[in-house]
C-alpha cells in the first residue's frame, strides 16, 4: 500500500528533485571522458527556445540523445514548457529539469519564482491553491531570464562535480546575447546592399543652377559671335 501511495505522489509531483527517482529501469549513461569541447559547438545553430536548448545540451553530451523526456506541469511555476530527463553520469543517477518562460508575459507566479532564484538561488513551490508547500528547490537561471534548470547529481566524483558546474555555465550563457554574424557574411551583405542601392537624384535646386549656368554660357558665346 505504501508503495502505491509513493508511486501516486511521484506521478503528481511536478519536480523530480523531490526525491522520486527511477528504479528498475536501465538508464542511459553519459561518460564525462567523452565530453565535447564547448567551443566546437555553436549555439547559433540552435533555436532560442526550449527545444533548441535541449538540442544544444545533447550536442555537448550534457543530455542523453536517446532518452525521451517527461513533459512537466510547467504552468505550476508560470513557465510555458518543461522537460525532465533521468539518466546516469559515470554511473551516478542524475536528474535534469529544464523550463522555458515567456519573458514578454510573466504572470505573478513566474515573477515570484524568478525573483526568488535571483535573490536566493532557490524558490518555494506553491500548490494550485496558492499555498506554500514548504518545499524549496535549488534552481539556475540563464542570463536572459528565459530558461530555468533544476539539476541533481549526488556523486562526489570530481568529474561529476565539474560537470555540474559546467552545465550551469552552459545554461547561463545560452543566448545571453544574440550571436554575432560572421564578419565575412556581414561584408557580403554590405556589398550587396551597396550594389543594389538606387542612384540618388540631384535636388531640384542643383538642377536649376546647372541649367542657369548652361544658359549663361550659351548667351556669352552668342554675344561674342555678334561682336565679331
Amino acid at each position: 500500500m505504501k508503495k502505491i501511495i509513493l508511486a501516486v505522489l511521484c506521478a503528481l509531483t511536478v519536480f523530480s528533485l523531490s526525491g522520486c527517482f527511477a528504479s528498475g529501469n536501465k538508464l542511459e549513461n553519459l561518460d564525462t571522458a567523452q565530453a565535447v569541447d564547448i567551443d566546437s559547438i555553436s549555439q547559433a545553430d540552435y533555436k532560442n527556445d526550449l527545444d533548441g536548448l535541449v538540442g544544444y545540451l545533447k550536442a555537448l553530451q550534457y543530455l542523453p540523445k536517446d532518452t525521451q523526456p517527461v513533459d512537466m506541469l510547467a504552468e505550476v511555476i508560470g513557465a510555458k514548457k518543461g522537460y525532465r530527463y533521468i539518466f546516469t553520469v559515470n554511473g551516478s543517477q542524475t536528474v535534469t529539469e529544464l523550463y522555458e518562460f515567456d519573458t514578454a508575459v510573466l504572470d505573478a507566479n513566474a515573477q515570484r519564482v524568478i525573483g526568488e532564484i535571483k535573490e536566493n538561488g532557490s524558490f518555494h513551490l506553491f500548490n494550485k491553491e496558492g499555498i506554500d508547500t514548504d518545499t524549496t528547490y535549488t534552481a539556475y537561471l540563464s542570463d536572459n531570464g528565459k530558461y530555468m534548470m533544476l539539476y541533481t547529481d549526488n556523486s562526489s566524483n570530481d568529474d561529476n562535480v565539474i560537470r555540474t558546474k559546467s552545465i550551469q555555465k552552459v545554461l547561463k550563457d545560452f543566448y545571453a546575447t544574440e550571436p554575432k554574424k560572421d564578419d565575412k557574411e556581414e561584408s557580403q551583405q554590405t556589398s550587396a546592399s551597396e550594389s543594389s542601392a538606387p542612384e540618388v537624384s540631384k535636388p531640384a535646386s542643383s538642377a536649376a543652377e546647372e541649367s542657369n549656368t548652361a544658359s549663361s554660357s550659351e548667351a556669352s558665346q552668342t554675344e561674342n559671335t555678334d561682336n565679331t
